[in-house]
């Protein structure tokens, strides 16, 4: 059971990155129904599927080959038939172009035009994105992909744990998005910067990093796999914490009349 829930952890924490992407795919979708459909073919039903598919083609090559591969290129190197390992060079081929356009593409695209809309496009901040990604391929940090995923956790979870919080508990699903783009409205904060935010993540990170690591003796090895969990738990209720009674709304908006509001 201890192994199930690890994998699951790792499960969770490999998608939990595209969480954070979400926004940049959903802002094309018509509505809400739209969405919903989407995500539920997507994610449970997809995973589902491709998950037996895995699991049965592994199982199966086991019963030809007499030995256990997981490597689904290694059982097509097996195949007597060139048409066959042909093919599934080009699914391979396909899997990988498909996941990281949507994984490693789309989001670092508009990260990097957002930063300086007047002179990044998306196409630019795609190929800023493209080249970092080949400057960091030969240092292979992906190579021990378990480690790696729970690396990357410990970082998004706070991320994630401190926009949940305030969205959903400190907002109450309440956005005033004309203040979005006002230059001094109530997402100036201070002086520009989320100080509250920014103080729960960096405390969540820390929890999430060195407590797998440097936690109690024998339950380092068993935290590492739960590190985006810790780090939303930490950041989130940190944030929380530090948000409480302060109104979200700025005394100028509130002096005024009431924002329009919209619950996405």
């Amino acid at each position: 059971f201890a192994a199930i829930a690890a994998i699951a952890a790792t499960w969770v924490t490999y998608f939990a990155a595209l969480f954070l992407n979400f926004g940049d795919f959903a802002r094309f979708t018509p509505d809400t129904k739209a969405l919903k459909k989407g995500n539920i073919w997507g994610l449970p039903v997809n995973l589902i599927l491709f998950s037996l598919v895995a699991a049965i083609t592994t199982a199966a090559a086991s019963k030809v080959y007499g030995e256990v591969i997981l490597e689904p290129a290694e059982i097509s190197a097996k195949f007597d038939s060139a048409f066959l390992v042909l093919l599934a060079a080009l699914t391979f081929a396909v899997a990988t172009l498909g996941i990281n356009v949507v994984a490693n593409f789309v989001s670092p695209a508009f990260d990097f035009a957002n930063v300086a809309p007047k002179h990044v496009t998306f196409r630019r901040g795609g190929l800023i994105a493209a080249v970092i990604a080949l400057l960091l391929y030969p240092l292979h940090p992906w190579d021990n992909a378990p480690s790696f995923v729970n690396a990357i956790g410990s970082t998004m979870g706070p991320i994630f744990g401190v926009i949940v919080v305030d969205y959903y508990l400190i907002r109450k699903t309440q956005l005033n998005v004309p203040a979005l783009y006002e230059e001094d409205g109530e997402f100036r904060f201070q002086g520009g910067w989320n100080v509250r935010a920014f103080a729960a993540g960096v405390v969540g990170a820390v929890f999430s990093s060195i407590l797998p690591v440097y936690g109690p003796s024998g339950y380092g090895a068993a935290l590492g796999p739960y590190s985006w969990f810790i780090g939303v738990v930490v950041a989130g209720v940190l944030y929380f914490a530090f948000s409480r009674g302060k109104s979200p709304h700025t005394a100028r908006t509130a002096a005024t009349e009431a924002p329009e509001t919209t619950e996405v």
